[in-house]
């Protein structure tokens, strides 16, 4: 049970009523208009997950034991770490700490055990698993790997962006803000000194000119305050449409590269995903396979003999089917030979097992146990005429002078370890 699929969709599922039972208390707490049912329910509801995730831990170390629980591997971590949520934000606070107020009559602070009973919304990482083990949530969990995969690449461009804006705020110090202000002490036009006055404020210091470098990055309405800045500085839009270039257009492209890039890796290195579509391919074949022999089975014997393996390839329908498995009508009396094994007849299991290892190309290891096959023959071979003591002579017999003679001792021909009387 506690290894089956439905049962970790099961506990996924009440995961995700227990975070919707939390958002509901939530909203609770701050209108208060749900009414004393909510809260009856919301209470009742916070004691039977409780008892389900204790469960389902309890049961879980029962079937897998301590292992299961040792942080040296990523299922292991997941483990502790839920087991520890289920622990303290539910047996403790759920349970031991209201029961401890009860019996001493004293008063515990429900708004520090609020949240911390919120920190069980971090076991929606749960659904991880769920999402890796279903076909159907496929895009999904490609969704949460490049999600996962993309923590580094995103924490590198954040230090990336800084150093670029860092340098470019220098570069504005020295270039756009120190003539502004020659400027603004040298003029006396009122209009211009308060126009100069309303964008001067965010761009009179390093932090200022940096955070008003990533609203242009955000692309957030900066066009306002660049042509008041222009009106004194008419070049300054080069500086601004410069970094927009440089921070904007190509860095960012290259981040959605790079996090494309990990995503792709991610999804063609997942081998549990490649096992199963490596199964359900092979499912696909067999049926076909079934489908094609329950056709060529004409008298319903089970058993295919060679006038119904030759019909096989005449028929319009079923020569699509071998075309499809890559034989072609001449192939007809090859394959029925490889398949039958000697008694005229090709049974079931024949039938699957020849025509699944004749599908396709010949992988390496099988190439290799041919080569092992045929290097035991020549040892056996080999151990055999020197049991018998046959030996090869340079000399031709006058019918075949091509043709090597056999001589041997007058000891019948037997094999290493027979008794011949």
């Amino acid at each position: 049970l506690v290894t089956s699929w439905e049962f970790e969709l099961l506990s996924s599922i009440l995961i995700l009523a227990n975070c919707g039972t939390m958002g509901i208390q939530a909203q609770q707490e701050v209108t208060g208009g749900l009414g004393p049912v909510w809260a009856i329910f919301i209470t009742g509801s916070e004691h039977f997950f409780t008892a389900f995730f204790m469960t389902e831990c309890l049961l879980r170390f029962k079937v897998y034991g301590w292992s299961a629980f040792i942080p040296t591997k990523a299922d292991g971590r997941s483990n502790l770490m839920d087991a520890c949520l289920v622990f303290f934000t539910g047996v403790i606070i759920t349970w031991a700490i209201p029961l401890l107020t009860l019996l001493t009559g004293t008063t515990s602070d429900s708004g520090f055990l609020r949240m911390l009973t919120v920190f069980r919304a971090v076991r929606l990482a749960r659904l991880v698993r769920v999402f890796r083990k279903i076909p159907l949530f496929r895009e999904a969990w490609m969704l949460l790997c490049g999600l996962t995969d993309s923590c580094r690449t995103l924490f590198w461009t954040i230090v990336v962006i800084f150093f670029v804006t860092y340098g470019f705020a220098i570069f504005g110090i020295n270039l756009i803000v120190v003539p502004l202000q020659e400027l603004r002490a040298a003029t006396e036009d009122p209009e211009d000194v308060q126009r100069m006055d309303g964008f001067m404020h965010i761009l009179d210091g390093m932090d200022k000119l940096m955070f008003t470098l990533v609203q242009v990055l955000c692309e957030d309405s900066f066009h306002a305050f660049m042509r008041d800045i222009m009106h004194f500085v008419p070049w300054s839009w080069m500086y601004f449409y410069s970094y927009v270039a440089i921070a904007c257009l190509v860095l960012m492209n290259l981040v959605t590269a790079i996090i494309v890039e990990h995503a792709m890796e991610t999804s063609k290195s997942d081998q549990e995903q490649q096992l199963r579509e490596k199964v359900a391919k092979q499912a696909k074949e067999m049926k076909e396979l079934s489908h094609l022999f329950n056709l060529m089975d004409t008298d319903g014997s089970g058993t295919l003999n060679w006038e119904e393996f030759k019909e096989s390839f005449q028929d319009p329908e079923m020569k699509k089917m071998w075309r499809l498995l890559d034989f072609q009508p001449d192939d007809c009396k090859e394959v029925f030979r490889l398949l039958d094994d000697g008694d005229g007849e090709i049974e079931t299991g024949e039938f699957f097992e020849g025509l699944s290892r004749m599908k396709g190309l010949a992988q390496a290891k099988h190439v290799y146990a041919l080569q092992r096959s045929l290097d035991k023959m020549k040892q056996r071979m080999e151990e055999l005429i020197e049991h018998n003591g046959f030996d090869f002579s340079r000399q031709r017999s006058p019918a075949s002078p091509k043709s090597p003679v056999w001589h041997s001792t007058d000891r019948p021909v037997c094999f290493p370890g027979m008794h011949v009387s």
